[in-house]
Order: structure tokens, then sequence, then C-alpha cells
């Protein structure tokens, strides 16, 4: 069971491994979606496992729906980028042309959340090494 998290990482967020009995392995995915797409590629999950493995262990991988926990080092990654992302520093000319665009719009709410929009996209592509001119 250990292997599928390795073997599914792109994945792991929305499915886990919570069983396995006589080669069958039963893991929970988050929706049908997951489940339909993941059974496409059962087979290759399961010729994957057993190359890790170095041996035929697993015969067939059963998806339902069900509970999927988060993980703690997903939750810890999620906030160490929403902390990385909020200390990016914006220059006063930035956040001017942000106001500026958002200037003629008159809900009060709206006006506000697009300048968040606005700035947080801004801190984003400074943060990937963009300039977003």
């Amino acid at each position: 069971m250990s292997l599928w998290d390795d073997v599914a990482s792109a994945v792991s967020s929305r499915a886990q491994a919570v069983g396995m009995s006589r080669g069958k392995m039963v893991v929970n995915v988050t929706d049908s979606v997951v489940l339909h797409t993941l059974s496409m590629y059962k087979r290759k999950y399961i010729d994957k496992i057993n190359l890790l493995a170095g041996k035929d262990v697993l015969k067939d991988i059963v998806f339902r729906v069900g509970k999927v926990e988060k993980r703690e080092k997903e939750v810890d990654a999620r906030e160490d980028y929403v902390k990385q992302l909020h200390s990016v520093p914006l220059n006063q000319t930035d956040v001017d042309r942000i106001d500026d665009v958002v200037a003629s719009i008159e809900d009060d709410e709206m006006r506000g959340l697009l300048r968040d929009l606005f700035i947080n996209q801004k801190k984003l592509t400074k943060m990937r090494g963009g300039t977003g001119q």
C-alpha cells in the first residue's frame, strides 16, 4: 500500500490506498470523475507497483468513492505557499496601477475583490520570476 503514494503522486490529494487483501488494493477517491480517470489507468498502476515491489504482489485495484484524508504534508505545503505569496512585496507603482484599473468599478465590494485578485496575481507573477508588465 505504501507504494501507492509513489506511483500515484499526481493524484495523491484525491486518492488514498485504504486496504489490501489477497492481491487486491482498495483505493478511496474523492469523486466519480477521479474514479473513472484512475480506472482507465488501473493496469499501469498495477504494473508500476509490481515493478517497484520487485514481484507480482498486486493483482487488482478497486477504486471507490470514499473519504480521502488530507495529508499533513499537503496542508503544510499549501500554507507555506500562501505565506510565501503574501510575503512578496509590491512596489507603489504596481499598487497604483492596480488601483487605477479598479477605480471605475462602482460597487465597493466588487472593487475590493478585484483589487485583491490583481494584487495576488501580481505577487504570484513576481514569485514565479516574471515581471508582469
